[in-house]
């Protein structure tokens, strides 16, 4: 096994355990004079130091920083005040990939020597001086602890106002991990950026040679940390990350426009790490093609299903489900579906669950009056009460049609169980309904409102939601590797295992490969599968916003909806940009919702408006985070086929870090295709997953 690694850390210069930042300067520096102050990360807050500023302990301080000179880091200084007691404090340096570069040891002072007038630095000296080059973004981070400060369990501090700075929540106690760094710190757990933090001071010298600025290798840096990740977050099977930009007229120069591609993009970067069943006698290397469930993702593709029809006005915001289904009637008590109808009586009726066995006698109750399509995509229709209320009875009469696999009686309809799902939950009572069509209630997340929307896609289409999602999306973007479920079937485990499986850890922590999933009713809650490259050329499409495609070369947008052979558009940019935004409802004045219409999760970060989601259907996990409106739109995309969703958050974080740090550097994007060309993968926790046999 060792020599496995030693292997693994040549062709990839992943860190196994070393304090060593994977973009750190390899090169000699040459310094003279005595240390100084590099850098700072801001003015102290108060010229007069009156306002005694106090942070809590226990959290961690991440402040990013850019060299303009290449320098030698031999200490941090922070500012104490006049704690009570004793100050614990502990500092690090982690470089563009999220690494950790050097740390102090942690070190105990007591603070009566400090001044709440006049500020004086405790210098906290590096385990190793470090040198650093420009042209890498760093970041200073910092922890504070053991400071009883009258009971407060807070530490009072000197401060600063930085633009950047976050407050992250470590996973484990520093106390407990004695005070130790981790190799990769990439905040998976934001507090939230403040408005102010420590001041903190550099301490080192210039180098005095001339050395050469670090370009980043986008590729082999993010497989380091996947690499990274897998080994702090034990057990994880694999990762996979993908980076995608919306084309710019630069990086589309002399590149003629293909007259099949929907919503062009430039793919970055694809690389993934590890293998696809942890307990295989052999497990296999996942590969840049392979495909991930995407879990709740699935939701974004059926909200653009929902868009389509609004825009072409088969459907509106304030269409009502009662509307959708006008030959089922209002009721004030619960009436289930009766068993008394022969497929004679559905013959004259007209619509698509007209003729279910399941419409027989059934009634909507009437708490469900004034749901509307806008409810439904905002989670604020009240139908979060109802995932707890489906009786036991549900679930094992749903297993039962799905395991028997017959088609519907009468209409030969391929999923007798969804249809079975809209006759359970129509009757039932929402405990908390919109009083009106332009009222929502508090928003609350729910699988119902999308398994709903998928019905009311069937019955506006007339299709099965495969069906339809297959022709309208798949398709037309050229989502090859789409489907439904698992992307594998259980094969023995001394078989080939062609796709990634779901993972799960049983109770005494031993891994175990897995193809469940939920009931295929669900489908247009939470059942697609793609590869990374696939799922991109539909994130793609929500780049589009506020972007003229005829700059590229491309077509005006005419008025034939989604043209997919002259067309480059499922939407206009404008309508993009409506359904990114938080729908506010007409009698609301502001949204109660973060959910846009969109289904992505709308807020604005440090960066900028964000679109994220993700999806997990507890054994893998999936998330994207998109950026449409940089000047540059961007988007990245990871999975894991377990349900990490700590290592996964991780994994994201530091891509964008590490992305940002790239872009900076002015990196060129490489010639757009509608295939993520730029790959790389690495094996290497073979040797460790071998120890996990398979126990069943």
């Amino acid at each position: 096994m060792l020599s496995h690694c030693l292997i693994i850390l040549v062709l990839y210069s992943c860190s196994l355990g070393f304090a060593s930042g994977v973009l750190t300067g390899d090169f000699f520096c040459h310094t003279a004079g005595a240390p100084e102050i590099l850098l700072s990360n801001g003015p102290l807050i108060s010229s007069n130091f009156s306002h005694k500023i106090s942070f809590a302990t226990d959290y961690l301080f991440q402040t990013p920083f850019q060299l303009t000179s290449t320098v030698q880091v031999t200490a941090i200084s922070i500012f104490p005040r006049k704690n009570s007691g004793f100050l614990t404090v502990r500092a690090a340096l982690y470089d563009a990939a999220s690494m950790l570069v050097a740390q102090t040891l942690s070190i105990t002072t007591s603070t009566t020597d400090f001044s709440d007038v006049q500020p004086k630095p405790w210098i906290l000296p590096l385990d190793q001086p470090i040198n650093l080059t420009a042209g890498i973004r760093y970041s200073a981070a910092y922890w504070f602890a053991s400071s009883s400060n009258n009971g407060t369990g807070s530490v009072a501090l000197f401060a600063t106002s930085p633009a950047n700075v976050t407050f992250l929540k470590p996973a484990n106690n520093f106390d407990i991990v004695n005070g130790s760094f981790p190799l990769l710190l990439a905040a998976p757990y934001t507090f939230g950026v403040g408005l102010s933090a420590p001041f903190v001071q550099l301490i080192g010298s210039p180098c005095t040679n001339t050395v050469p600025s670090t370009t980043i290798n986008l590729n082999d840096t993010i497989l380091s940390i996947l690499q990274e990740i897998r080994i702090k977050y034990d057990g994880i099977p694999a990762l996979g990350a993908s980076i995608i930009q919306m084309p710019t007229s630069e990086s589309y120069t002399g590149i003629r426009p293909s007259a099949n591609v929907i919503c062009p993009f430039i793919p970055v970067s694809t690389v993934v790490s590890g293998v696809r069943r942890a307990d295989a006698l052999t497990p296999e290397t996942v590969t840049v093609n392979d495909k991930w469930h995407l879990g709740s993702n699935t939701k974004a593709m059926t909200a653009t299903l929902i868009q389509m029809l609004i825009q072409t006005d088969k459907l509106r915001l304030n269409t009502t489900v009662g509307d959708i289904f006008p030959y089922v009637s209002f009721s004030s008590i619960t009436t289930p579906p009766s068993d008394s109808c022969t497929c004679d009586s559905f013959s004259h009726l007209d619509g698509y669950f007209a003729k279910s066995p399941y419409s027989c006698n059934l009634t909507i109750h009437i708490s469900w009056k004034y749901v509307t399509i806008a409810h439904l995509l905002t989670h604020t229709s009240g139908l979060e009460a109802l995932d707890m209320a489906l009786p036991r009875e549900y679930y094992i009469e749903s297993l039962a049609l799905e395991k028997n696999g017959t088609k519907e009686s009468c209409t030969n309809y391929p999923l007798p169980s969804r249809r079975y799902h809209l006759s359970v939950i129509l009757p039932m009572t929402i405990p908390n309904p919109p009083p009106s069509i332009d009222v929502p209630v508090n928003s609350s997340y729910s699988n119902n409102n999308f398994i709903l929307l998928g019905l009311i896609l069937e019955e506006i289409w007339s299709l099965p939601w495969e069906s339809i999602i297959q022709r309208e999306l798949f398709d037309p973007l050229g989502m090859n590797t789409a489907g439904f479920g698992s992307p594998i079937e259980q094969v023995p485990f001394d078989s080939y295992a062609t796709q990634p499986f779901g993972h799960y850890e049983d109770d005494v922590n031993v891994l175990h490969s897995t193809d469940a999933d939920n009931l295929k009713s669900w489908g247009s809650t939470g059942l697609v599968h793609a590869n990374l490259d696939d799922w991109s050329k539909f994130i793609a499409c929500h780049l589009q916003e506020g972007r003229n495609l005829t700059t590229l070369g491309f077509p005006a947008r005419s008025n034939n909806f989604l043209n997919t052979t002259h067309l480059p558009y499922i939407f206009s940019s404008s309508v993009w940009q409506t359904i990114h935004n938080q729908y506010v409802f007409p009698s609301t004045n502001s949204s109660n919702s973060q959910h846009s219409l969109s289904e992505l999760i709308s807020q604005k970060d440090n960066i900028g408006l964000s679109l994220w989601h993700t999806g997990s259907n507890t054994v893998w996990y999936a998330l994207v985070v998109a950026y449409p409106r940089l000047q540059q739109p961007m988007a990245v995309l990871v999975a894991a086929n377990i349900a990490s969703e700590d290592a996964v958050w991780e994994a994201k974080s530091a891509i964008i870090n590490l992305y940002l740090a790239w872009q900076h550097q002015g990196q060129p994007g490489p010639v757009i295709t509608s295939i993520a060309t730029l790959s790389a993968t690495s094996n290497i926790y073979v040797a460790l997953i071998l120890t996990f046999i398979a126990l069943l």
